[in-house]
């Protein structure tokens, strides 16, 4: 544990340091008459079919600059223009004839309008990802031989909650919802085909991409090069923006007065600001002023505090600035929320007033635009999926041999993203949380002649969602309203007592128990290095938290 202390505190301690500026306030007033910059000569030039290389001598005519031509410099130049600067008059005929040009110091120099070839530089990954995240809530029709049968059958994907297990029969899967997104980021296949489309393939034109070294040769004509540098340059930028998704998966166990689920209309405050409704398959939580709330009925928002100033008239929201959810839903939906707040804490405090809170995981994942990041924690055990028999004939009798398929079944928490940053700071994530729990169920089966086999077999129990969220950076989006009921049972007793005299000195207690699971995600841009050093340092004040205290010996 000191080893690592150590290693983060030096690397919050060695980056360097921006120099300091001294306030104004110690520095000497400096009084210095402004320098007015020379204006340059503007002029007219007007041109029909004029050479090209006495059109760019005739530029620089009168002027301090002076003109470098390529001996292979050839075309003519029709052209007119009114009180223009000789950088103005470069420019436009760059623009409509294409040649391009560059200046150092009083020189200018003219490129020939031929065929070129420029070497260009990006850096990206010399591979190729490949994605998938899908959701089926199947109803299974049973028929004969070895197969799966049972009541869920779920996958990685959208918003659902669900139990079923393996069975040794057949059954034929017929999917009442399923949602599904794939993902193939080929980075070099895509630059390499919009750049082809750019330039295109006559004249000698041509695109040489090596992905290993990130190196772009490219031969076109000069005012193509240009393009092929913007959409280049916007390319890297894009692919080079980063960001940091802090997750909080909360069970949440209602109290008495929360059965119906958790009161978010009680979280409303000066700074606390959010969007909600009802999310179903083509649903968008927009925060617009007087919202209504899709799906809920005026008299259930009156249960909740139509009185509140969140609640104008009845099931209209005046919505905050928390930005939107996208989303869809199995059934009649699930709640979704989009919060202006951006702190944890706050939402934690409020959610204890709920009921029980357990905060079942706290992952942190970064991850570059359009990038899928997975992150899982959990067990994989294998389970019987299908059970076969072969028959084999010898000259002693026949063999019946039975053939066994192991699956293997995830039990833990995962979490997938996917973001899309824009130039605003907004952010586009597709999130896909799931918590299973699979237990193991011993059943019989009865084979026949063969007689009964005892199998374990799979109970899956499942709650995931699959949404896309727009939200700005470092604000908190919320997902819920995935609740579960849960039958409790506790027995005290006297030490020692048995049979009767525990029965008559000791209380059972039974009784059902609704939980919710509650989804919060937060991401934040890291836009420079000052961005990891401070998450850096929240690491080491976690670390340091979690070191046991010693007593000084007496």
């Amino acid at each position: 544990m000191n080893t690592i202390n150590d290693e983060l505190l030096q690397a919050t301690t060695n980056r360097k340091a921006a120099p300091v500026i001294p306030d104004s306030a110690l520095m000497p007033s400096l009084v210095q008459v402004p320098i007015r910059p020379p204006s340059e000569s503007r002029f007219d030039l007007s041109v029909i079919e004029a050479p090209a290389n006495q059109v760019f001598m005739a530029l620089v005519s009168g002027t301090p600059y002076s003109m470098l031509l390529p001996p292979d410099l050839n075309g003519n130049i029709t052209i007119t223009l009114k009180n223009a600067t000789i950088l103005e008059a470069l420019d436009t005929i760059r623009e409509l004839f294409g040649y391009e040009y560059r200046v150092q110091g009083k020189r200018i120099f003219i490129e020939a309008n031929t065929m070129k070839t420029r070497v260009f530089q990006i850096n990206f990954l010399a591979s190729r990802r490949q994605g998938s995240s899908d959701l089926r809530v199947t109803g299974n029709s049973i028929t004969a031989g070895g197969g799966k049968s049972g009541g869920g059958d779920t996958q990685s994907g959208q918003a659902s909650s669900s139990s079923g297990e393996n069975g040794a029969s057949s059954s034929r899967s017929n999917d009442t919802s399923r949602v599904s997104m794939t993902t193939d980021s080929d980075f070099w296949g895509d630059l390499k085909t919009a750049l082809t489309a750019i330039l295109g393939t006559t004249d000698g034109r041509s695109v040489v991409i090596n992905a290993a070294s990130g190196v772009v040769v490219v031969r076109a004509m000069p005012g193509e090069l240009a393009n092929v540098e913007k959409y280049l340059k916007a390319t890297q930028l894009i692919a080079d923006r980063q960001v940091m998704i802090e997750a909080k998966i909360v069970d949440v166990a209602l109290s008495e007065g929360y059965q119906s689920g958790i009161n978010w209309s009680t979280f409303n405050g000066k700074n606390n600001r959010f969007s909600a409704g009802v999310v179903q398959p083509g649903t968008i939580l927009r925060a617009l002023p007087g919202q209504a709330i899709s799906g809920i009925p005026s008299d259930a928002i009156d249960a909740i505090g139509s009185s509140d100033e969140l609640f104008a008239n009845g099931s209209t929201l005046l919505a905050g600035t928390g930005g939107l959810v996208a989303a869809s839903a199995l059934g009649q939906g699930f709640l979704g929320l989009a919060f202006q707040s951006a702190n944890f804490s706050a939402l934690l405090n409020f959610l204890e007033t709920q009921g029980s809170v357990t905060v079942l995981s706290s992952p942190r994942i970064a991850t570059v635009n359009n990038q899928k990041a997975v992150l899982k924690v959990g067990t994989d055990e294998l389970f019987i999926t299908n059970l076969t028999t072969s028959t084999t004939t010898t000259t002693t009798g026949t063999i019946v041999t039975p053939s066994l398929t192991l699956e293997p079944y995830f039990s833990g928490i995962s979490l997938d993203v996917t973001p899309q940053i824009d130039d605003d700071g907004n952010i586009v994530l597709h999130v896909h949380p799931m918590v299973s729990v699979v237990n193991e169920k011993n059943k019989t089966v009865n084979m026949g002649t063969l007689g009964s086999f005892s199998l374990p077999l799979a109970t899956s129990n499942i709650n995931e969602t699959d949404s896309i969220v727009r939200i700005q950076d470092g604000n908190i989006v919320a997902i819920g309203g995935l609740m579960r009921q849960e039958q409790s049972s506790d027995r005290s007793q006297l030490p020692g007592a048995t049979g009767i005299v525990a029965n008559l000195l000791g209380q059972k207690n039974s009784g059902m128990i609704k939980r919710e699971l509650v989804i919060l995600i937060k991401p934040t841009i890291i836009r420079n290095d000052q961005s990891w050093t401070q998450d850096i340092k929240a690491v080491q004040e976690r670390l340091q938290a979690y070191q046991p205290t010693t007593k000084a010996a007496p």
